[in-house]
């Protein structure tokens, strides 16, 4: 997966895997160990699940120009976020240790 650093309302996500295949939308960040620190853009997408995740993350609705459309924050395993009008790309955000604030 290709990765690129992104700014999103002045904060900085260093790393950000870019999920862009049918495969790497579907699977997400599912499955990953709790202790990875991960940030993945899902392209071509507006709504998620958090099925079979072991933490909770937080959520970017972008548009596209990657404007914050709506953020949830803290989202626990097994929920759901459902299509958001104007949503074109979510970014998964799971530590805060690869978000550097400007």
């Amino acid at each position: 997966m290709k990765k690129i650093d992104l700014v999103i309302d002045s904060k900085t996500f260093k790393d950000v895997y870019i999920a862009d295949s049918f495969f790497e939308r579907f699977k997400g960040l599912m499955f990953l160990p709790k202790e990875k620190s991960v940030n993945l853009l899902i392209k071509k997408c507006n709504s998620i699940h958090t099925c079979f995740m072991k933490f909770n993350i937080d959520v970017y609705c972008l548009d596209k120009d990657f404007k914050v459309v709506k953020k949830y924050t803290n989202v626990k395993p097994f929920r759901f976020i459902l299509p958001t009008k104007n949503v074109c790309q979510i970014l998964e955000v799971i530590n805060d240790k690869t978000t550097i604030s400007n």
